[in-house]
Order: C-alpha cells, then sequence, then structure tokens
C-alpha cells in the first residue's frame, strides 16, 4: 500500500505540465547549460565546516586530526521556507560534488533543492575529497574504481548486459565510455577511497551524528549508493533528530553480495557495524537467524532475510521513521533492493516505500540517475515526497 502512495505522487507529477508551483520559484525556463563557464546552478549562500574527528598521536611525537568530515551549507539567497533540512551523501569513489552541477553542465539536486526552499547539506565522506585521509593506525591504502568499472556498472551499463535489466539504460548524456567528455568530466570527479566498510561506517555514523547534533532539528538524511547506508547508521544514533530516510539504491542486499558476487556480507543485515536492534543483538551470526527466501522472478536474486522462527528482531530507533527506497529501472540495484526493502519491513519499519522508476514511468535510468538527463523528474518525487512527511 505504501508503494501506491508514493507511485501516485510520482504519476501526478508526471502527468502535470512542467512548470513548477510558484512557491517553489522555479520556472523551467531556467534551462541546464551544457557545457562552457556558464553557471547554471541556483544562487545561494554557502559556508562550509567540518564534524567529527580529533587529536591522534602521529606515531612521531606529534598529532594529527583525523575521521572528521567536510560539510558545504547551502541555503537559499530569499532565506529558507520548507521546515525540514536535506542532508546529502554520496557513495564510493565519489564526493559531494555528485550533488552540484551535473558533469553534462546541467543543474543538480542541490541547485532543485535549494530552489524549492530547503536548508541544504552535502558532505564529503571522512577519508573522502576535502575529509582528508590521514595513514597510520593500520588503516588500509586507498582504493580507486578503473574507469572499465564505472563504464561496466554506472554510465554504459546497456553495451555490457551484465544484468537482466540492463539494456533498459538510456538516460547517461553522451556515450558513457572513456573519451566522451561527459564521461570524462564525471570520471575526474572520481576519487580514491578507504575499502574497509566497518571503518568507514563508524566515522560517517560518528561525524552525521556531530552533524545532526549541530543542525538542531530533524532532518531528512538522503544517502547513494555505499553512502546509501549512511543514512541508517546516523539515523541509529539520532532517532530523535532524522525526520525520514531516502535511500538512493543502498548497497545490499542484506546479508550477502549480489550480481557480482555473493559472498556473504553486512553481519548485521544491512550494515558492517552494530545497529541497535530488539531483542538485543550480541552475535550477529548467532542472533539474526538468516533464511533464504525465492526471487520474485527470474530477472531478480533471492533474497537472504532473517528467519520467520524465531521472531525477526526489530530495529527499534528506526521503526517510526518514514524511509523511501529508490531503484532505478535499468541499474544492476534492480535484482536485488526490494530484498533490503523487505528486510526493513520484516525488521519493524513499516512505513517504509519502495520506489522503482521504471513502475512510475521514469524509463531508463542506471546507478547514477541523479546526474542523468531525467534527473529533475526523479527528484520532483522526492521533494514531494519530503512535503508530504
Amino acid at each position: 500500500m505504501l508503494f501506491f502512495k508514493v507511485a501516485a505522487v510520482a504519476a501526478a507529477l508526471l502527468g502535470q505540465s512542467s512548470a513548477l508551483p510558484p512557491a517553489f520559484g522555479e520556472p523551467d525556463a531556467l534551462p541546464d547549460v551544457k557545457g562552457g563557464c556558464v553557471d547554471s546552478e541556483t544562487p545561494h549562500i554557502r559556508s562550509y565546516f567540518y564534524v567529527g574527528g580529533g587529536y591522534v598521536d602521529d606515531g612521531a611525537g606529534g598529532h594529527i586530526f583525523r575521521d572528521q568530515m567536510y560539510v558545504e551549507k547551502l541555503l537559499p539567497v530569499g532565506g529558507v521556507s520548507q521546515e525540514t533540512p536535506i542532508v546529502l551523501i554520496h557513495g564510493q569513489a565519489q564526493t559531494g560534488s555528485n550533488f552540484l552541477n551535473k558533469p553534462d553542465g546541467g543543474r543538480g539536486w542541490a541547485s532543485h533543492f535549494v530552489r524549492q526552499g530547503f536548508e541544504v547539506y552535502i558532505v564529503d565522506q571522512t577519508f573522502r575529497g576535502r575529509s582528508a585521509w590521514m595513514p597510520g593506525y593500520g588503516a588500509s591504502k586507498p582504493s580507486t574504481y578503473s574507469a572499465e568499472i564505472i563504464q561496466q556498472r554506472f554510465t554504459a551499463v546497456q553495451d555490457y548486459n551484465l544484468w537482466p535489466q540492463a539494456s533498459k539504460h538510456t538516460q547517461w548524456p553522451g556515450t558513457g565510455v572513456m573519451g566522451d567528455p561527459v564521461f570524462d568530466a564525471f570520471y575526474s570527479s572520481n576519487v580514491q577511497f578507504i575499502n574497509n566498510a566497518t571503518y568507514q561506517q563508524t566515522t560517517v555514523r560518528d561525524a552525521g551524528a556531530a552533524l545532526l547534533d549541530k543542525i538542531g532539528r530533524p532532518a531528512v538524511v538522503l544517502g547513494h549508493s555505499q553512502g546509501g547506508l549512511m543514512p541508517i547508521v546516523i539515523a541509529d544514533a539520532r532517532p530523535e533528530l532524522t525526520k525520514a530516510l531516502i535511500l538512493l539504491e543502498p548497497t545490499g542486499p542484506p546479508f550477502q553480495e549480489a550480481v557480482f558476487s555473493n559472498k556473504s556480507s553486512r553481519p548485521y543485515g544491512l550494515t558492517d557495524i552494530p545497529v541497535v536492534y530488539s531483542p538485543e543483538v550480541a552475535d550477529p551470526a548467532v542472533d539474526l537467524v538468516q533464511q533464504t527466501f525465492a526471487a520474485k522472478s527470474e530477472d531478480h536474486v533471492a533474497c537472504v532475510l532473517q528467519a520467520e522462527d524465531p521472531a525477526p528482531r526489530q530495529l527499534v530507533n528506526l521503526v517510526s521513521k518514514p524511509i523511501l527506497l529508490v531503484t532505478a529501472e535499468a541499474s544492476y540495484h534492480m535484482p536485488y533492493d526490494y530484498c533490503t526493502v523487505q528486510f526493513l519491513q520484516q525488521a519493524g519499519c513499516s512505513k517504509t516505500e519502495h520506489l522503482e522508476l521504471g513502475e512510475v514511468g521514469i524509463h531508463g535510468n542506471g546507478h547514477m540517475f541523479f546526474m542523468e538527463k531525467n534527473s529533475y523528474e526523479i527528484q520532483k518525487v522526492l521533494r514531494d515526497w519530503i512535503l508530504n512527511l
């Protein structure tokens, strides 16, 4: 029933004219600008700060500051008109620049949210971008994604057909391969990352909690891909300061990998670090009893969820939160995101909704849909979902 609620919002938007209500001050007469040095972004008031982290011994008689997270705050020039702040968290090998202008020069989601009157916070995850990685203390050395992986999984997936839905991909601007100017602009923005999920989730959880403390009122926390798990751990740490969660194709599915491998992963179901369950989970290998459920179709994977007996343990800090999980039609998440939704619902998160973009008439998108040609159509659906909380 929850799916139909968000589907109705999306269908209504797609049936409207392109002009937005005057209250948003966002006429479509301001088109996306392709290339050059013309600024297509919404005028805003910008500031930045850091949250989290602390001084540690550098092993050479001095101290360094580590585990901090960069935050960029954007305010509408005309003043904030929406009561709910929005926190935007990027995915693996990315930075907060994902949500600024798109690689083809078009207006990004941050601009749309600012123009719609929202107070926006964009982070660079710990050890990423302007959140400096400091070596030492056994931390893994940085990893990178090759251009070929980006092509295969994000930008030119229709050329590789590594999962059943990949052939439907049409929305990436340009060819999506090396040498194409849009691809090169996007790949140039990719950065190294620490390939240690436990360390990453722990530090982003702590810094994210500090960010919500600083904001001081309940916010919508939005995350993408590897960053899509971060709203869960942040909300678990600060449930009173989390109004809702938006998970854009979060890392999944529960308990194991899918599509590219099937190895065990995420021992706490959706996360690598402890989250609060009731009854308490002391040892996830023992307390979270797993059961495999058949795939819903041949184009989907089987779901590993909590067993039906004993009764599934509940994510007590999240059960009251509205959660929207968004999946693109041609993404490698299509075969398994429904398992993540089922896990959340089984764990007591009854306000979890699954927005499959293709089911509401938004077609052809891959994993990086907020950068693709029709990204504004998707953002409007999220905007209306937030306004209806």
